[in-house]
């Protein structure tokens, strides 16, 4: 597995709640790209507010956040039922933000087994990220 899906995945799960945030992320992204000066506007600039606006509107990473939240809460739905180890783990880890102490202290870990149980979940929804599309390999 990619170190950028590692992250992505992480970061999806940390926010999986409030996607807003990332939404945000977005936003600003493209605020930041924005060229709001007259000589830019006479111009013809392609980075006016109004195309910054549509871009923004169309962009690929907003639907990729909606789709990445939509399939994680489905997933979380299933390892409830089918990993119930997963599921608690996600659950303390990414969406209560625990400390990994208070983390292997709840679950009974110690350091080496709670690094493999994050790298499992870790690797299981990149597994079926794959699976549902979200994540072209190539």
């Amino acid at each position: 597995m990619k170190q950028d899906y590692y992250r992505k995945i992480e970061r999806y799960l940390y926010h999986l709640y409030e996607p807003e945030v990332l939404v945000e992320d977005v936003r600003q992204y493209y605020i930041d790209r924005m060229n709001l000066s007259p000589s830019a506007w006479l111009r013809g600039s392609s980075n006016t507010l109004e195309n910054q606006i549509v871009k923004m509107m169309d962009s690929k990473q907003l639907k990729e956040i909606q789709e990445w939240v939509e399939f994680l809460k489905n997933l979380l739905a299933f390892l409830k039922q089918e990993k119930p180890r997963f599921y608690g783990f996600i659950r303390l880890k990414y969406l209560r933000k625990r400390t990994d102490e208070d983390i292997k202290s709840v679950m009974q870990l110690d350091t080496k087994t709670f690094r493999e149980l994050k790298k499992e979940v870790i690797e299981c929804i990149y597994i079926k990220a794959i699976l549902e599309g979200l994540i072209k390999e190539g």
